[in-house]
């Protein structure tokens, strides 16, 4: 296992986190972003809390030759694996709340799934605004809460019952901003007035419960923390209570639903 990162993550975590989320979970979401985000040939475009840099990735495709596409991730283990597969994007080590970009240096800025985790997420917003050309867009998505992403609130649940109340909320992290009140309340503190909200329906597919268990804990947020035995409970658990997602040859297909923020300087 190598050494840590600033954010906690090994390399063996971000390459666990491109081969196992991205396909599974984060695939379908990249042109839902773009297209929210007008995204167009010519275009710069700021991918913010860039991660393995999925959304880079298509977005070099879309900009073409004559736009340009930057990510920006505070993991730089993260970076190592966008930086692989994608050489043509400018990936640079940074705070999504400290943007070290000029103002209005982007046509697009989009943030996937990152917002959660940022101690600051209405000084992230208010940075992502600040960098955004006259008439840019920006394209902000979080996961809907628990209640909305069942097979979640099962792995969560199950997590509180086998392993402990700590890891639990570990696993509810991720879907912390998913009231839209509390949501319009960040855009609204940052200075992004009118911003457009609504729900949107994704899904995730796993080939076993075993796999998503796996990736959830072990190659993602808890890491060392869960040992084999509970692993093996929590698959159970998931696999008993979430049946109806589960088809003969044991993939593990379920919604995955999410909140799309959209706004235009």
């Amino acid at each position: 296992m190598s050494t840590p990162d600033e954010m906690g993550l090994t390399a063996e975590a971000a390459q666990g986190y491109e081969r196992l989320f991205v396909p599974a979970i984060f695939r379908r979401w990249s042109p839902v972003l773009l297209e929210a985000a007008g995204v167009e040939p010519g275009h710069d475009l700021l991918d913010a809390g860039c991660g393995t840099g999925a959304i880079a990735r298509d977005a070099v495709k879309v900009v073409g030759d004559h736009g340009s596409v930057a990510g920006i991730d505070k993991s730089a283990s993260m970076l190592r694996v966008a930086r692989d597969l994608c050489p043509t994007a400018a990936f640079r080590q940074g705070d999504v709340a400290e943007l070290p970009y000029t103002d209005g240096s982007f046509d697009v800025v989009v943030s996937s799934f990152m917002l959660m985790f940022v101690p600051d997420p209405v000084q992230a917003i208010r940075e992502m605004r600040r960098v955004l050309r006259p008439g840019g867009r920006l394209a902000v998505s979080v996961w809907e809460g628990l209640p909305n992403n069942p097979v979640y609130r099962v792995l969560v649940d199950a997590t509180r019952d086998v392993v402990d109340d700590a890891a639990a909320d570990t696993m509810a992290w991720p879907f912390a901003l998913g009231d839209p009140d509390r949501l319009h309340g960040i855009f609204d503190a940052a200075g992004v007035p009118n911003v457009s909200l609504r729900a949107r329906e994704g899904g995730a597919d796993f080939s076993s419960a075993e796999e998503f268990v796996y990736a959830e804990v072990r190659a993602w947020l808890l890491a060392d923390r869960v040992n084999a035995d509970q692993m093996a409970e929590l698959a159970s658990r998931v696999r008993a209570r979430c049946a109806g997602f589960v088809d003969g040859e044991g993939i593990v297909r379920f919604p995955l639903n999410a909140l799309l923020a959209t706004f235009t300087a």
